[in-house]
């Protein structure tokens, strides 16, 4: 009877030995199944972004050429290899790192703001990128800011990302989503009427710099956007400096989603 027991315990061993060794196999497969899923996704994407990148300086050699396949800086849709390209220029956008006080209330002006308040936003926008000229003047900023409930003063540095406009004391949610679709921090001068939208044309007739006709900056600055048919966006800022240059352009910038 004990042998019996003994053999029926040690079947029952080896049942659930293999209902084990079955759920290890079973999970090994699903992870090696989740890996080259995995892996091919990096791969696909890897490749996506490659042919973005590729699209962009395709995009660069257009935008440098003089012949017939020279693209304008327009935002026409361009299609390379199953790549749609755009390329945009950027000289009707304002710099808030460049721009004058009056050129700032302009555009400020322009989105909805009065005069008055206008201007002192504008003056909020220099004193964010610029040092404050004293050292009182420095505590008084930083006294304006703690009075409006912020645990933070102006840095007194250029504008890295647009998005810290949104920082600045005075500036509300409706001026911001007005103002940032026509800034630039990569625009190397004051932006060109002809190449701006109504909304910069009358920042600048409202600034008194409606007349301006050509760069203050040294060269053309373009944004080229790539989006892939797997929907993998890449965009790049580039100065185009000229197909005859020793350099014909430098690369401002390059990354994954919207220009920003």
């Amino acid at each position: 009877m004990s042998k019996v027991r003994d053999r029926g315990f040690a079947l029952l061993i080896v049942l659930w030995s293999l209902v084990l060794i079955g759920l290890l196999i079973s999970e090994l497969a699903a992870s090696g199944r989740s890996a080259v899923r995995l892996a091919a996704n990096l791969r696909a994407g890897a490749a996506a972004s490659a042919q973005a990148d590729g699209a962009i300086y395709q995009a660069i050699y257009h935008s440098l050429s003089q012949g017939g396949d020279h693209w304008p800086a327009d935002g026409s849709t361009h299609l390379l290899a199953g790549v749609t390209v755009r390329v945009e220029s950027l000289a009707g956008k304002v710099n808030p790192n460049l721009a004058s006080t009056t050129l700032l209330a302009g555009l400020m002006q322009a989105c909805g703001a009065q005069p008055n308040a206008a201007k002192q936003l504008a003056n909020a926008i220099i004193a964010w990128r610029a040092e404050a000229p004293t050292k009182q003047a420095a505590a008084e900023l930083q006294a304006a800011y703690q009075r409006a409930g912020m645990a933070y003063a102006p840095p007194a540095q250029p504008f890295a990302d647009l998005s810290e406009l949104a920082d600045v004391l005075g500036i509300s949610p409706p001026l911001l989503a007005c103002a940032i679709p026509e800034m630039s921090l990569y625009q190397s001068g004051d932006p060109i009427p002809a190449q701006a939208e109504a909304t910069v044309r009358r920042a600048l007739t409202l600034s008194g710099q409606s007349n301006v006709s050509g760069y203050i900056g040294s060269f053309p600055v373009v944004a080229i956007l790539a989006e892939t048919a797997s929907g993998v966006r890449r965009y790049a800022i580039v100065s185009l400096q000229g197909a005859d240059a020793p350099v014909p352009y430098k690369l401002l910038a390059m990354a994954d989603g919207v220009v920003p």
